[in-house]
């Protein structure tokens, strides 16, 4: 018993060790995370960043504007009501994007939204900012590739996030550039048209170069079935936890039922140790009474 006990959490540990080697494996060999960074672009300003990517690797890349605490309409005095609140948005939607970052499609794309709503006193700050402007932020994303003719602009809508997956086929146009293009040396610029500043929230993810997967909005979304759930490694861990929980299974049914059949012998030898009893006493009862007969025939017949 002792030992089927040992043997068990022996098998259990083992498991259990196997699966989080297993799945950090995964992780790390399926994608590399960057933290959001925040920058601020000044009115009527521009601000480029070099995007240093791998050569032989992919990447998506979230771009996120938001309204500058600075801001002032024309017809208000002072700041306008939102602002007291900016911290909260700033924050709400550092963390979203963070969020963001670590979910992925069937295919291992980002999703096109976040995944949560925002908190009442969030949602309160941004339609109080809509209602007075445009959704159009008046901003533009240009990745450009300076090794080679490929560029492409975005525009940029408040509070909503412009995702791109797969950066090296979203900007390449032109197909004399499809085999020619490196990813190494993207170049991301921020263009405000605003007359006041603009904050930018942008964060990226590295990817493997796999398979090309267009850039449509038809792709699946589903944040519960993510890229690194089809690995083969994460199947082999499947089949080798459900390999196991056969085994314990196993291993339990066996352990019932040798402790029915112990309880079964302990019953039997109760009964057998019963059954010497009576027959003891039924011995002794059978022997006072032969000597007894035995004593007084042969007093009868006055041989003692």
């Amino acid at each position: 018993m002792r030992s089927v006990n040992n043997e068990r959490k022996l098998l259990c540990w083992s498991v259990l060790a196997l699966s989080m080697l297993a799945l950090f494996l995964a992780e790390s060999m399926t994608h590399v995370n960057a933290h959001p960074m925040l920058i601020e672009v000044a009115e009527q300003g521009e601000r480029c960043l070099r995007l240093n990517i791998p050569e032989d690797d992919d990447a998506h890349m979230v771009f996120l504007s938001l309204p500058s605490e600075s801001f002032e309409n024309d017809d208000q005095t002072g700041s306008p009501d939102w602002t007291k609140n900016y911290s909260g948005i700033e924050n709400h939607f550092l963390n979203q994007m963070q969020d963001l970052t670590n979910r992925r499609t069937k295919n291992g794309s980002l999703l096109r939204k976040f995944p949560e709503k925002p908190p009442q006193d969030v949602q309160n700050s941004m339609n109080s900012f809509i209602s007075s402007n445009e959704s159009k932020s008046g901003c533009t994303v240009k990745l450009t590739n300076p090794k080679s003719t490929s560029s492409r602009s975005f525009n940029t809508h408040w509070f909503i996030p412009l995702v791109i997956n797969h950066l090296r086929k979203a900007v390449r146009t032109e197909k004399k550039d499809r085999e020619s293009s490196p990813l190494e040396g993207y170049e991301a610029c921020f263009q405000n048209e605003n007359d006041y500043p603009v904050h930018f929230i942008l964060d990226s993810v590295m990817v493997g170069e796999g398979p090309e997967y267009d850039d449509d909005d038809n792709a699946s979304e589903d944040p519960t079935f993510q890229g690194h759930h089809l690995t083969p490694l994460a199947n082999l861990l499947e089949e080798s936890i459900k390999s196991a929980k056969v085994v314990i299974t196993e291993m339990q049914y066996m352990e019932r039922r040798e402790a029915r059949m112990r309880h079964t012998a302990d019953n039997i030898n109760s009964r057998v140790r019963f059954f010497s009893y009576i027959s003891i006493a039924i011995l002794f009862v059978v022997t006072f009474l032969q000597v007894s007969y035995l004593k007084r025939y042969f007093k009868k017949k006055k041989l003692l």
